[in-house]
């Protein structure tokens, strides 16, 4: 049985089918583990959510930010912004299923039997595992339930907290704890994050991967959502992200093997960096 991560796929899914085509991928016998955001700025999100969903347990997706942004405007009445074309997903004939199928999926996944953790963007410099995955199942939790499409909302909308709130706050608790696992790229060493794109210089903002563990991570974690980094192999990271929306490649690797061996097929481009 063979474990496959796959990248951010974001609506495309004619490369989608071309890169599980590629890789061998048999649903029948191997695993296929998704870092987020499968949908959104893609022609195809809809065709893309009724793949992954016909694939039953043989796949493990987390959420990414995209995603959470169409539950938030499928569910929650948040209004299209100027590249989402994930509202397509609304208007299929089987939609009620697609979107109830991406709310019920995680944030954070970890295997301990294939030694790999996934997340959509980042981790907190002093979570381990255990704590990261009980923040994902508390947001999760909520996603699921009744006041969930207004957590997506505000995730999209509103200003998020740059540091980690009282859990007493629990609202500012479940949108810092969901920011941090679908949104991260910046953060310091002391636990301050930057919610942009390129932070100020000089005060100790580095890519969420660079700084020193404090939470005693021993667990390689693969992830997604940085284009702009594109496909990065650090000590105990696999960011896969290698920009098939920008018109470079969807990239899937095999995480059984070591090191883990990458597929990739190239994409024509859906939009241009700077648009």
């Amino acid at each position: 049985m063979a474990t496959y991560a796959i990248g951010d796929i974001q609506g495309c899914a004619t490369e989608l089918e071309a890169l599980l085509e590629r890789a061998g991928f048999d649903p029948a016998a191997d695993r296929l583990w998704l870092v987020g955001d499968l949908v959104n700025r893609g022609p195809g999100s809809a065709e893309v959510l009724r793949r992954l969903r016909g694939l039953g347990p043989a796949v493990r997706p987390v959420l990414g930010n995209h995603d959470i942004h169409l539950l938030a405007l499928v569910l929650g009445g948040l209004p299209p912004q100027g590249k989402d074309t994930a509202v397509e997903v609304r208007e299929a004939p089987d939609a009620e299923e697609l979107i109830d199928w991406l709310r019920h999926q995680p944030l954070f996944h970890w295997d301990q039997d294939i030694g790999w953790a996934m997340v959509h963007a980042g981790l907190h410099p002093h979570w381990d595992l255990a704590e990261t995955r009980h923040r994902a199942r508390a947001v999760e939790a909520f996603l699921q339930g009744p006041n969930g499409p207004g957590l997506a909302a505000s995730l999209s909308a509103d200003p998020l907290p740059k540091r980690d709130p009282d859990p007493r706050e629990q609202w500012q608790w479940l949108r810092f704890s969901a920011a941090v696992l679908t949104r991260t790229r910046y953060c310091t060493a002391e636990g301050e994050f930057f919610w942009g794109g390129t932070p100020p210089e000089g005060r100790g903002f580095r890519p969420w991967h660079a700084h020193p563990d404090r939470g005693t991570r021993t667990t390689p974690i693969v992830y997604g959502h940085w284009a702009a980094q594109g496909l990065h192999r650090g000590k105990a990271t696999l960011g896969l992200d290698s920009g098939c929306i920008w018109g470079g490649s969807l990239t899937a690797a095999r995480l059984d093997s070591r090191p883990a061996r990458l597929v990739q097929v190239d994409c024509p481009g859906y939009w241009t960096p700077g648009d």
